[in-house]
């Protein structure tokens, strides 16, 4: 449970990179094992692919400069030691391999040495279940090793040493799990940094793992995030080029036809724009006179209560309140809209002139760079221009890859943090 003898495994590099990316995606969302019954292979305990993806992700933390990521796949780990013991049918097999492991492979520092103190005296707990505040064993450590109780003050310090009772002895395994984990990573660095060369199956794995953290962990963590209008305009550089059409067509012309307002308020939705502030915006603008250049003829005074319908009900607070998600940037591409200039994918249904005025409202970009985008865009995968634009967008050398307008906008936010004063 603690990894702390690796047996040999035969595990390919395939799986290697399955088990990383399911163990990191458990870690990102905190749902517990019985939840996804269709990962429950590479997080079952103690297997081949349990220790691959533990492997995987530990030299992965060692070496990233992320310090986010690190701190995900740190608590993570620990997350998951947490759950596993709270499982009482396997907790005594856990304790058994732990000695072994400490006591076959003559393993030890100050860390371990307490640890197989722990152990040794759980192993001869006489009460089977603690309650909350059992306090009919304890055990002595230096203060050191348990932070986590020290800081919540639930254990008593006499001369540097916390009396730990038993209650409280799942919290100790769990600190120093993540004491021993942490002074593995300094190792783990040292010497792949003796390496001449850097294996070829850690860079891959590497931009595996950076791909799917930047291109859906990023996004995941910033769900429950809100963001006023006010500093959606101040950002409006971060928005999707497909969105920055719609929203742009919106201020200039006071109206959006059905599909493409659908369209904006599911993004807005989804990046956290609360629905108050989603309605505000639509009044605003449909209060003033429309143009030619949008075919959508309503108004807010003839057509208040459809829209502030058609914004609730995607929003799921009316009708079938169904929570809708905003669409695939492959689904995007294959719309068709009434009025391209209103909303749609502009590498896939804009002309050259168009994409480049879009483009170039938030960065220059040069005959050279013109050739590769178009290259790109009309390739199979229209998709890796935007990709390309938006690492180009933020100056960054970090893989900025997406697959919904929403996640793009949150991974050039978290870019922008770095590379980008509004």
């Amino acid at each position: 449970m603690f990894y702390l003898h690796v047996p040999d495994i035969n595990v390919s590099i395939t799986d290697v990179e399955d088990s990383a990316l399911v163990r990191l995606e458990h870690f990102a969302t905190y749902t517990k094992l019985k939840d996804k019954p269709k990962n429950k292979e590479y997080l079952k305990n103690l297997t081949p692919l349990d220790y691959a993806g533990f492997l995987c992700l530990r030299t992965h933390a060692s070496l990233t400069d992320d310090c986010t990521l690190k701190e995900t796949i740190i608590e993570g780990e620990c997350s998951l030691i947490t759950e596993r013991l709270l499982k009482p049918n396997f907790f005594k097999k856990y304790l058994n391999k732990i000695i072994e492991d400490i006591q076959c492979f003559s393993l030890t520092d100050d860390n371990i040495d307490v640890l197989l103190k722990v152990c040794l005296e759980y192993k001869k707990k006489t009460h089977a279940t603690c309650f909350e505040n059992c306090n009919e064993q304890y055990i002595e450590v230096p203060w050191q090793k348990c932070p986590t109780l020290v800081s919540s003050r639930k254990i008593n310090l006499i001369e540097g040493i916390a009396i730990v009772p038993c209650s409280q002895w799942n919290i100790l395994l769990v600190d120093l799990f993540r004491l021993i984990y942490i002074k593995s990573l300094y190792r783990i660095h040292r010497s792949i940094s003796t390496l001449a060369e850097k294996s070829l199956q850690i860079e891959y794995l590497q931009d595996k793992i950076n791909w799917f953290y930047n291109s859906k962990i990023a996004f995941w963590k910033n769900i429950n995030k809100q963001i006023s209008l006010d500093e959606l305009f101040l950002k409006k550089q971060l928005l999707p080029p497909c969105m920055l059409i719609s929203l742009n067509s919106l201020t200039a012309n006071h109206r959006l036809t059905h599909h493409p307002r659908y369209l904006l308020t599911l993004f807005l939705k989804d990046i956290g724009v609360p629905i108050d502030q989603t309605l505000m915006l639509f009044e605003r603008e449909y209060s003033k006179c429309g143009n030619l250049k949008s075919a959508c003829t309503h108004n807010w005074k003839g057509h208040h209560r459809q829209i502030e319908y058609n914004v609730q009900h995607t929003y799921g607070l009316v009708g079938s309140k169904k929570k809708y998600q905003m669409k695939s940037c492959a689904e995007m591409q294959k719309l068709t809209m009434e009025v391209s200039d209103e909303g749609c994918c502009p590498f896939v249904h804009c002309t050259e002139e168009k994409l480049k005025s879009i483009l170039e409202e938030y960065t220059p970009i040069t005959d050279v760079e013109w050739n590769i985008l178009n290259n790109l865009k009309n390739s199979e995968q229209p998709i890796r221009a935007c990709h390309w634009y938006s690492r180009k967008l933020f100056q960054t050398s970090k893989i900025l890859c997406h697959s919904t307008p929403t996640h793009y906008f949150f991974n050039s936010n978290k870019s922008s943090n770095n590379n980008i004063v509004p």
